[in-house]
């Protein structure tokens, strides 16, 4: 490939919601027609569609992890992927062995983010590693932009005079496979994560029932938290639908008449998909920072706290 010809890989070693929030970045480089790989976890694999990029990976390594093997996974990994001759690489995660990644496929421009003076000491270490860092506060900002945004900022080289789309037709394909079938029910997502943001079971119950009183209603979970399912539908007596795997669990929530949900990979994909969302954000100080940063990006959304 010519050295004129852009080709770009993403890495991303996060969560769901993390990985949907590259969509729109994805939209624009595929729009320009630009080759984009993307490099994920195992757990966010199938976040994304298969045509989302030219292809997928899982990362062959652990996060967090510098151990003599774990660095040489990366090292083997990042020679396969220097192969490949990518001009640009955008490292869209905090995790360390994205940037020693970046740096292993040698590619001329290597994009990230630095924490500047919140974290001096990784600062210093991130850009040995890459030919440009984006300034990103280590903590919560109230200037920070959308997740979509700061990401959308590692290809803006790529992408000049351009912004982030909005339109649900454009972003879809590239999170769910297929037409969006109208359902009539309001999906409601069954979680512990309502606990771990400190929402008690009993409110997560009622609201339920709320729901059920006003639209048909259809509660969907991962079969990996099918015993808080069970205790759910104990308390509850609705049903809930068990998913096990990703794509079909993001079809649901796409055709779904609404989404309620509590802050996680759920309302993303709503976001993405047109769903319109009522997105539950722990309660606190950093309520309107927090919703700032990670509100459904292009459906209609209320945030509650």
């Amino acid at each position: 490939m010519a050295q004129s010809s852009p080709s770009v890989l993403i890495i991303r070693l996060d969560a769901i919601g993390d990985a949907i929030a590259l969509t729109p970045l994805l939209q624009a480089l595929s729009h320009r027609g630009i080759p984009t790989d993307i490099v994920l976890r195992a757990e966010n694999f199938d976040a994304l569609t298969p045509s989302a990029a030219r292809e997928r990976f899982i990362a062959p390594f652990a996060l967090r992890s510098d151990t003599h093997e774990n660095l040489a996974a990366i090292a083997r990994f990042g020679s396969e992927l220097a192969e490949r001759a990518y001009t640009h690489v955008l490292v869209a995660t905090e995790d360390p062995g994205g940037y020693r990644l970046a740096a292993a496929s040698k590619a001329r421009a290597r994009i990230g983010f630095d924490n500047g003076w919140g974290k001096p000491l990784k600062t210093l270490w991130v850009r040995s590693l890459l030919t440009q860092t984006l300034h990103r506060a280590a903590g919560l900002d109230s200037n920070a932009a959308h997740e979509c945004e700061a990401l959308f900022a590692l290809g803006q080289q790529l992408l000049p005079a351009t912004s982030p789309s909005k339109d649900p037709a454009l972003l879809r394909p590239f999170v769910v496979d297929g037409i969006v079938a109208a359902d009539p029910r309001v999906a409601l997502q069954i979680t512990d994560k309502w606990q771990r943001l400190g929402i008690a079971f009993e409110r997560v119950t009622q609201l339920a029932r709320d729901l059920a009183g006003i639209a048909p209603l259809r509660a969907v979970a991962s079969a990996s938290e099918s015993a808080y399912a069970a205790r759910w539908h104990e308390r509850t007596g609705i049903e809930v639908e068990l998913f096990e795997a990703l794509p079909p669990w993001k079809t649901a929530i796409a055709n779904a008449r609404a989404l309620v949900a509590p802050d996680s990979g759920a309302i993303h994909i709503a976001g993405m998909t047109g769903t319109p969302t009522v997105a539950i954000f722990p309660p606190g100080p950093a309520f309107e920072l927090q919703v700032a940063r990670w509100h459904p990006w292009a459906a209609p959304y209320r945030a509650i706290g």
